[in-house]
Formats: C-alpha cells, structure tokens, sequence
C-alpha cells in the first residue's frame, strides 16, 4: 500500500547571477559541512510523517551536486500570521546568499492528506544577496502564486514502503533506525527518483539523508533544532 508523504522543504526559487566565487562563502559551507557533531540518536518511534510544526523548528542541508559543488539551505518555521505559518527559507552557495519568507495556510491538511492542493500562500518576501527585501501580496502574487503552487506540488513524496534503514551518520549526528524511504518527485516537467533516510527526531521533513537514484547529487542533515534560530528578515 501506498503512502504519501508531504514533506517541507526549502522553498528558495533564485539562480546565481553568474559563476564567480566568493570564497568568503565558500569558507562558510565548507566550514558547515566540516563541523561533525558526536550525538547520537536513538530510536523514538517509527517515522511515519513529519513532527507537528512549531514556530522555531529548523533544519539545515548541505547538498553536493554531480559536479562536486556544494550548497546548503535552512529551512525554519519563523512564525504565525494570518491565519498560517510563516516558512522562511535561506540559500548559501559559493556566489551568493538569498532568502524567502512565505505565509502559507493548510499546512497541517496537506502533511495529513499528502495533497498540497490546499495550501494556500498568503504572501511572499524575497531578500536578495544585496539585502534588499520585497513583498509580494495582492494581484502581483497572483500571477505567481501557481508558480510557487506548482513548487509546492511537486514536494508530495510517495512511499510505497517503509524500510528499517538502519544507522545512518551525518555532520548533524548518527542516527540510530532510520526510515528508508523511495521518493518520486516531478519537479518542472521532470521526474526526479531518490532514497531517503527519515528519523523522528528530525523536525520539519525529518530528513537525515538523500541520494539521488544515480547517486550523483547527496543532501545530509547539518543541523537541526526547535529554538535559536536568527531570521534573515
């Protein structure tokens, strides 16, 4: 039997202008990736869906692409307002930082259903690598809104089933039991296979790991928690 997951990621939409490197960016992945924490996770319960959200929980990535770049991305739950939760979402590469704020409603439902259809994103904040912050609400958001719908859409993880993957170890810890999960996303017309490794520990997507089905791009967990956080707005 099938199961479908609705698993939050990091909603960042913006390119590198071009292919310089700041190595001063660059120093600061490298210097994220290196730092390997010692706690170990144990067992809390089979991961079956994602904790539920809370303002503070945040999770940081670090993926490295076929080509051996690297990049990481946090994720945080930086708040409430109108009616839903305000998802913030940061990017680092080695040319530049971005990050976006969106306040998105039904949250919960499309967690529980795994069908994004009933989010509904109230408004979105972009702040680009010269900290210049733009809202975009009203009829602007409208003609983006199925833009980032379609995004959101595409984050509907399906699991035909549940595997004990055993210990898996990351610069955020080793984490003992973990969820071995087969993802199939479609993601701009294209559809993307993976392997996943969940634990309950984990808030927000639960995520330890992820290795692309040719096994050329990877994402692992830097880091984690549920206060301390600073938002980039």
């Amino acid at each position: 039997m099938k199961r479908i997951l609705f698993c939050l990621t990091a909603f960042v939409f913006a390119t590198s202008c071009g292919p310089s490197v700041n190595p001063q960016l660059k120093a600061k992945i490298d210097g994220q990736f290196g730092a390997v924490s010692k706690k170990n996770y144990g067992a809390v319960g089979r991961f079956l869906k994602p904790m539920p959200y809370a303002v503070g929980q945040y999770v940081i990535l670090g993926t490295t692409d076929s080509s051996g770049k690297r990049s990481i991305s946090r994720t945080m739950i930086a708040g409430k307002a109108d009616g839903g939760w305000i998802i913030e979402s940061a990017t680092l590469n080695s040319a530049e930082e971005t990050a976006v704020q969106m306040c998105v409603r039904g949250l919960e439902k499309a967690a529980a259903s795994g069908n994004a259809e009933s989010v509904e994103i109230v408004w979105i904040k972009i702040k680009n690598e010269k900290g210049a912050i733009q809202r975009v609400e009203g009829p602007v958001l409208a003609m983006m809104r199925s833009v980032y719908k379609n995004n959101l859409s595409s984050l509907n993880v399906k699991a035909a089933i549940y595997v004990n993957g055993g210990t898996v170890s990351v610069p955020a810890g080793t984490f003992t039991a973990t969820n071995r999960v087969e993802t199939e996303v479609s993601f701009l017309g294209k559809t993307h296979r993976s392997t996943a490794w969940h634990h309950s520990a984990v808030p927000i997507n639960g995520m330890v790991k992820m290795l692309s089905e040719d096994g050329k791009n990877q994402t692992v967990l830097l880091g984690f928690g549920f206060k301390g956080a600073v938002s980039e707005f």
